[in-house]
């Protein structure tokens, strides 16, 4: 089976999730920003780091490349940095200051 991000990339565990997720959601927002995420999956570093997140969360051990984690990590975050670039209502002082909590955050994970 198949994931619809790719032609070449088998389904993940994340593509499950985020498929469940969406149509669960309520919330038109919320199912526009996990349609967002989902984008990210075409990145298959991206894809690997999100099902590896996954798989641990569940108790399931799995090894994972730190290149592989590097490039997912960089990809992450200019998503995030996008979608705050995005947002009208902050200040940039206040954007500035969530990206670099975000650089943070993903340095530390």
């Amino acid at each position: 089976m198949e994931s619809d991000n790719s032609d070449t990339r088998p389904l993940t565990l994340a593509d499950i999730f985020l498929e469940v997720l969406e149509q669960k959601a309520k919330d038109e927002e919320f199912k526009a920003y996990v349609r967002k995420v989902k984008t990210l999956m075409n990145v298959p570093e991206c894809a690997e780091f999100l099902s590896f997140g996954l798989m641990n969360a569940m108790g399931f051990q799995t090894p994972i490349a730190a290149s592989t984690i590097d490039k997912a990590i960089d990809c992450i975050t200019h998503f995030y940095e996008d979608n705050i670039e995005g947002n009208s209502e902050w200040t940039q002082q206040y954007k500035t200051v969530q990206k670099g909590l975000m650089r943070e955050f993903m340095r530390e994970y």
